[in-house]
């Protein structure tokens, strides 16, 4: 069991490494002397023969082989110890990458993962939520509700209301719990994000919509237990579209030619 398990490890480490083989194969020209970035970072981060070895030792450790059984496992793989030497040599400069180039300019805010906490738990009836929102209303019918709606995300944008909805009249309104506002409008703001414009609605007479300001989820244990998991998760794939447009950043603004 041991031994299938530290395959699959192994497996899966060379499956991650492909993208950091991808970028080493991008090279800068330079006075038409052409760089690998690899070759480039191993200048400035001086990822020496000792720190790989390091490396190797450690993994070994954690998967509970030997150097042996390693050698064993890369020759049935078609590989040899300095291809795999340099595969991890790799792997951590694109770690390295990642993490001074990449990292600092992703930012994964809070909202963000309370949408995607809302998404993919809006069925949950568990989920309870603290609004604040500005309420445009004017005295017309739902049938004037589409148009009402477009006019007001027009206003939002150029300040400007249609001649038809002049008389439209805004209210504030802050630190709204779900006990405080009607079973419908409650079920149109739990499908709307923060920042959108709900769907049009009939509220005393009035047509009603509502600029979601603000949408705070009350933190249940549930939410705090998946908090991190989901910014993890959003954070991988921030990496990821980072990363290539990062790679068309610098071919453009560079000599770069892709060897790929």
């Amino acid at each position: 069991m041991k031994r299938t398990f530290f395959f699959l490890l192994i497996t899966l480490f060379f499956n991650q490494t492909v993208l950091a083989k991808q970028i080493d194969k991008i090279a800068l020209v330079v006075n038409d002397t052409s760089f690998t970035l690899s070759q480039i970072k191993r200048i400035q981060d001086s990822i020496n023969v000792d720190y790989v070895e390091d490396q190797i030792k450690g993994n070994e450790k954690k998967l509970g082989v030997n150097r042996q059984a390693l050698l064993q496992f890369l020759n049935q793989q078609g590989f040899n110890f300095d291809e795999y030497f340099e595969t991890i040599r790799e792997a951590i400069e694109y770690s390295i990458f990642i993490q001074r180039v990449i990292s600092p300019i992703v930012s994964i805010t809070d909202q963000e993962v309370k949408n995607t906490y809302f998404k993919q738990n809006s069925k949950n009836a568990r989920m309870n939520f603290k609004y604040g929102l500005i309420d445009y209303s004017i005295n017309k019918d739902i049938a004037a509700g589409t148009k009402f709606l477009s006019a007001i995300k027009d206003f939002k944008k150029s300040n400007i209301i249609a001649e038809d909805f002049k008389d439209y009249s805004a209210t504030n309104l802050d630190a709204l719990t779900e006990e405080d506002i009607s079973a419908e409008l409650n079920a149109i703001l739990k499908e709307t994000d923060e920042g959108a414009i709900t769907k049009p609605i009939m509220i005393g007479g009035k047509l009603h919509v509502f600029y979601v300001a603000k949408k705070d989820l009350v933190e249940s244990s549930e939410y705090l237990k998946e908090k991190e998991k989901i910014r993890n998760q959003l954070f991988e794939k921030a990496v990821v579209l980072e990363t290539k447009d990062w790679l068309i950043r610098e071919r453009n603004k560079h000599f770069i030619k892709n060897n790929l």
